[in-house]
């Protein structure tokens, strides 16, 4: 079986594993394929730079190395197993917020809560530092950096994030839905231009905070990667993955990779994440190789496909950052409810979108308050517009009606003798004086033109059969 290459990127994963907790983020291409933080949560002495490299088959057959060097800021150093879990979280929120801005409003707390950490000082100082760390150290990548825009490997240099602030933002202090949060983190532009780009795939954000370690969870984004392509199985030379993928310690022996990946390989298949692994040596002097092996997703042989309007509800559950997997449950177990909850989603103040969206659907919770006002307030409004409607439309029946009316009676006149239509004039004038002699008294005016006609038209009208 032929390795996959990084350059075979696609959106999205239509074999996505069943997920225990619907929370979704995103993982910018680049940087699942080459690692930019330390696998341990202490930089060794005298290491201030990481270097990786390798070599794949461009687009048009050509070899390409790419190298990938992570140097540390002086003043910070290289990141650490536990920032690679910061990015992740950012993600989370980045996705939540649209991929709108590159700068993202975050909480410190809410940052706290999604890693899992305690919310102690220590945390709160440990995610700073992260972020410091995140702040200074600068990837060059060197025909390792795929612009998708452009749709080939660049030279480029960048940080991960450009600035950042936080507040001392207590939990529970916002007031209203619309609150937005002091505290920020600003994406470098290159990242940010590659997302909006869409190199980028989706996370399962609550399997990756699963994992027990920060090796079980590298090799989780790096495999995601790799499943991207619905292909039932990867594989990449032993050394390759766990120097150049992993960032393992290159004075490690192959024993010791194997020694190292037992774990982490257990972890992912005890979860449901592989389906298989296995070491291969092609030949007897060939370097050795592993074989992942991904689960064919529950049902997709068995179940027949989702007629046009239930994969219409998947699509927008998908798009409101549950799984598929999830989805498809959903949409099978409770599709009269799925509707609704979509409409209700915007008016309840979530943390988590996609979660309490599912939650929602399951327990088929009630409309909250705010979509009930919002609701009144559209019914209202459309029943004024309504009835400025209906009173205009009686306004042109009338004005019709006039015209029409007033046609008929000068047509009328029109057809009379002389000598009739001035009777009839005479006539008009003496009924006028005697209804209404106010005006009567002033012929010369407009108001008297105006009654003076339309008494005109009522004698002829009288005199009609």
């Amino acid at each position: 079986m032929a390795e996959l290459d990084a350059e075979d990127i696609e959106e999205e994963d239509l074999a996505e594993a069943p997920l225990v907790r619907a929370r979704i983020g995103g993982d910018e291409m680049n940087l699942a394929e080459f690692p930019f933080a330390l696998l341990a949560d202490r930089q060794p002495a005298g290491v201030s730079s990481l270097e990786f490299t390798d070599t794949i088959r461009g687009k048009d057959g050509e070899r390409v190395t790419r190298i990938w060097t992570v140097t540390g800021a002086e003043e910070f150093g290289l990141p650490v197993a536990s920032d690679e879990e910061i990015y992740v979280a950012l993600m989370e929120v980045t996705r939540e917020q649209g991929y709108q801005s590159r700068t993202i409003h975050v909480t410190r707390y809410d940052l706290i809560r999604r890693l899992g950490w305690p919310d102690k000082g220590q945390s709160y100082r440990r995610l700073q530092a992260g972020l410091d760390r995140l702040l200074g150290v600068t990837i060059t990548a060197q025909r390792a950096f795929w612009d998708r825009r452009k749709q080939r490997y660049v030279d480029i240099g960048f940080h991960i994030i450009d600035d950042y602030m936080l507040y001392d933002e207590q939990p529970g202090r916002k007031s209203s839905r619309v609150y937005v949060p002091q505290s920020y983190v600003s994406w470098n532009q290159i990242i940010f231009q590659s997302l909006q780009a869409g190199n980028l795939k989706q996370l399962d954000v609550g399997f990756y905070f699963s994992l027990r370690s920060s090796l079980s969870r590298r090799l989780f984004r790096y495999l995601d990667k790799k499943r991207l392509d619905g292909k039932p199985a990867f594989r990449i030379r032993l050394r390759r993955l766990g120097f150049e993928k992993l960032g393992m310690s290159r004075n490690y022996y192959p024993s010791h990779i194997k020694q190292e990946l037992e774990r982490a390989h257990q972890e992912l298949l005890h979860n449901g994440f592989l389906a298989g692994v296995e070491y291969q040596r092609p030949g007897k002097e060939a370097e050795e190789r592993v074989l992942y092996r991904f689960p064919t997703p529950p049902g997709r042989e068995r179940r027949a496909a989702l007629p046009t309007e239930s994969a219409a509800l998947m699509a927008r559950l998908v798009e409101a950052g549950v799984s598929r997997s999830v989805a498809e449950r959903l949409v099978r177990q409770y599709p009269e409810r799925i509707a609704a909850q979509l409409d209700y989603l915007p008016y309840r103040s979530a943390q988590d979108p996609p979660a309490l969206l599912v939650e929602a659907i399951r327990e088929d919770w009630a409309p909250p308050a705010l979509y009930l006002q919002a609701r009144a307030e559209a019914e209202a409004a459309r029943e004024e517009a309504e009835a400025r409607r209906r009173v205009e439309e009686a306004r042109r029946r009338q004005e019709k009606a006039r015209r029409e009316r007033a046609e008929r009676c000068e047509a009328a006149l029109a057809a009379l003798p002389l000598t009739e239509y001035e009777a009839l004039f005479r006539e008009a004038r003496e009924r006028l004086a005697r209804i209404n002699p106010t005006v009567a008294a002033r012929p010369d005016s407009v108001a008297y033109e105006v009654l003076l006609r339309e008494t005109v038209y009522q004698l002829v009208e009288e005199r009609q059969p």
